[in-house]
């Protein structure tokens, strides 16, 4: 029974799934990785020692020696044994916890800052081409080298997690936390908040991807180059209902925010998903988006649209797939 229980739990864990812990992509989610199996393995020992314990006591004879006896395995079993094992694993995991946190800023990190909102995820560059490149719910990072995470948030507390890369970190309004992931192979890997934030915690995800250095520079050049005038100063169609019903909280510009906090969308051509990873990126979603996000995603920050012509969104839609 012990080991039949043990097989199913495996087999829910779902290696090649996009959020397992237990399919490493980088040296500290091998650590934690590492550290389940030691402790699923031990406490699986632990267990079968702990029935057969039972079964041992339940079935010999009662006399007042086996009573004292008894007392015996209360303390060192149920006092003495789950102390040590505690500070062991404490000792043990040490070391990984410890390498998840920056000690100084060594220039061998690659700097990302992310900023969480509900519910979506701000990505900030603050060391490309001298001004912070902007961003939205996709990360862009070279593989194989550390990389830099400062984290924060501006409404309530969020946390950031990429869980084939390693641990995860709040993100707390007011507080600038730190931590260090790494990429060992180059891919797509999905990231999520992992801290309950509002109606729609669920839908606030991400994705992180890993690029030879090459293919990075030219991938944050290309997100560089995204900058257009202000709508109002542009003649291409949608440009007007775009200023007008958009623009207050969504920058075209890579390098600029707009007055009021909603992802930048200077780059939203190019990415994988929509909606904060919600939603495949393609021209029919990116109008079902634009038309129905309040159904898709209730409670989200952005007024409703759906009493738009279908002739506006449409210019807006297309205005967005534009190259500057």
């Amino acid at each position: 029974m012990i080991l039949a229980a043990a097989a199913a739990l495996v087999a829910a864990c779902s290696f090649d799934q996009p959020l397992s812990t237990l399919d490493p992509a980088g040296p500290a989610a091998s650590s934690i990785a590492g550290i389940w199996w030691v402790m699923f393995w031990g406490s699986l020992a632990i267990t079968a020692g702990m029935v057969l314990l039972g079964l041992y006591v339940a079935l010999r004879p009662q006399t007042h020696k086996s009573r004292g006896v008894g007392r015996r395995f209360v303390v060192l079993g149920g006092l003495v044994f789950p102390g040590v094992v505690v500070i062991a694993l404490l000792i043990y995991g040490f070391a990984p916890g410890y390498a998840l946190v920056p000690h100084d800023d060594d220039e061998q990190f690659f700097r990302v800052e992310i900023v969480a909102h509900q519910w979506w995820w701000e990505v900030i560059y603050p060391d490309v081409g001298g001004a912070p490149l902007l961003d939205a719910n996709e990360i862009h990072v070279p593989v194989g080298r550390p990389l830099l995470f400062v984290v924060t948030g501006a409404d309530v507390i969020h946390s950031f997690w990429v869980p084939k890369l390693g641990g995860k970190i709040d993100a707390i309004p007011g507080h600038r936390n730190r931590i260090v992931l790494q990429a060992d192979a180059t891919g797509v890997y999905r990231g999520q908040c992992s801290e309950f934030c509002g109606a729609q915690h669920a839908r606030m995800g991400f994705h992180l991807e890993a690029h030879e250095p090459a293919a990075l520079e030219a991938r944050l050049q290309r997100l560089a180059s995204r900058s257009r005038p202000h709508p109002r100063d542009s003649d291409l169609p949608g440009a007007r209902g775009f200023a007008e019903h958009c623009a207050e909280c969504h920058s075209i510009d890579a390098r600029a925010r707009a007055e009021l906090p909603g992802p930048n969308l200077a780059g939203v051509a190019d990415r994988h998903r929509l909606a904060a990873g919600w939603l495949r990126n393609d021209a029919a979603m990116l109008r079902h988006w634009l038309r129905d996000h309040q159904q898709i995603k209730p409670g989200n920050r952005m007024p409703d649209h759906s009493h738009l012509e279908p002739e506006l969104l449409e210019q807006i839609a297309e205005f967005l797939e534009q190259a500057p």
